[in-house]
């Protein structure tokens, strides 16, 4: 029978006696990881007599083992290391409570552990983002639960795109899927997928990760969506991204919708990759109290999407009412900076419409029954012999 502990020692040792082991950061877990990187229910142990299979039940994140990302369920043995976070457990055998460390170590010597496929996507956007999946032949990927990876966004298609595996090289087919399968920003039919290749669906980003192909300077062969559908714009690639930022114009144009006051109904139109937030919203000569604070924020267009970055605004920057030091912008992200709320828009070529301008004949009108009431108060009082 077999133990699991922390390898720090934070906590005792429990022995796998019981058929399911849970781990998590929910306290109703078997085993309690209270980190931020590790969801309420993360992962399984399945105790079946001497046996104890490992089980991510993530839906977001991986689970490693020795540093091997688990990415459905996988065997464990003595001494192996389960990682999920920044915490590390150890299978500890109760005949030898010390991790073998032999001096030598056999040239014949071979370990032999479950296969795992040599080729792995890895999700950099959310919700599944820092997780891998392993890609096996045939393996589908899509938004029904049944697909070998499922990706739950409303823009992936049911079946969106199916994997191949031929002569250790990797293959991808789009599977007539709505929006398309793009690679390294190109929008593709077939292709064979090399390591390091972004994928895209829609605006879901994985990268490809896998073995380094003394060949892959050759060209591959690509079979290019030519149907009316690939005619939606795509998203720039890395390289597009780097060159429109050199000559100063952004890959495309985005909006900024001001919200309140008056700001409200105004739409900025953004063309170049960098911005100062001061002199896009027209008063960078102003010294008011928000000029001086929207003087330290900047909006610029990177890789990975639009970043606001504060560099040292006194009140702040708020995104969807949290402060943030700086952050990767979302379509319809509300922003408030020096007082000043405005709606983030990056899809479309018009503005839409988020807020009616001020009617300053209203405006006008407030101000004046604002008197008015004064008025009256003043002279109640004085009919009273309050004043006078």
């Amino acid at each position: 029978m077999l133990k699991i502990q922390f390898k720090d020692r934070r906590k005792p040792a429990i022995w796998l006696v019981d058929s399911v082991f849970a781990i998590g950061s929910d306290p109703e877990c078997d085993i309690v990881i209270d980190e931020e990187a590790v969801d309420a229910r993360h992962a399984e142990l399945i105790i079946q007599q001497d046996e104890i299979t490992l089980k991510n039940v993530s839906q977001r994140r991986s689970v490693f083992i020795n540093d091997v990302p688990v990415v459905k369920e996988q065997k464990l043995n003595a001494w192996d290391v389960i990682r999920l976070g920044d915490s590390e457990l150890e299978i500890v055998d109760p005949l030898s409570e010390r991790t073998p460390q032999p001096e030598k170590v056999p040239e014949q010597a071979t370990v032999i552990r479950p296969a795992v496929s040599p080729w792995m996507l890895k999700a950099v956007s959310a919700p599944l983002d820092g997780q891998y999946f392993s890609l096996t032949n045939s393996a589908i990927l899509g938004r029904e639960k049944s697909s070998d990876i499922v990706v739950p966004l409303s823009y992936v298609s049911r079946k969106h795109a199916k994997f191949a595996v031929r002569n250790e090289k990797l293959y991808i087919e789009d599977l007539n899927s709505s929006n398309g399968t793009y690679v390294n920003g190109e929008r593709i039919k077939s292709c064979e997928l090399r390591n390091g290749d972004e994928l895209r669906l829609d605006e879901f980003i994985f990268s490809v990760v896998g073995p380094v192909s003394k060949v892959e300077s050759k060209p591959r062969t690509i079979v290019r969506d030519t149907s009316s559908k690939s005619k939606k714009k795509s998203k720039p690639s890395l390289a597009e991204t780097q060159r429109v930022m050199r000559t100063g114009e952004a890959s495309h144009v985005v909006f900024m919708h001001g919200m309140e006051d008056k700001f409200a109904g105004k739409v900025y139109t953004i063309t170049q990759a960098q911005n100062h937030i001061s002199r896009l919203l027209g008063h960078h000569l102003s010294t008011s109290e928000q000029s001086v604070s929207a003087r330290h924020v900047y909006l610029s267009e990177t890789d990975i999407g639009w970043e606001i970055k504060n560099d040292g605004a006194a009140d702040g920057l708020l995104v969807n009412g949290k402060m943030q030091a700086k952050a990767i912008l979302q379509d319809g992200d509300e922003i408030t900076v020096g007082g000043t709320l405005l709606k983030f828009q990056s899809v479309g070529e018009q503005p839409l419409t988020y807020a009616k301008p001020q009617d300053e004949k209203s405006v006008v009108g407030k101000v004046i029954g604002g008197l008015v009431v004064v008025a009256l108060i003043v002279a109640g009082l004085v009919f009273s012999g309050v004043i006078g």
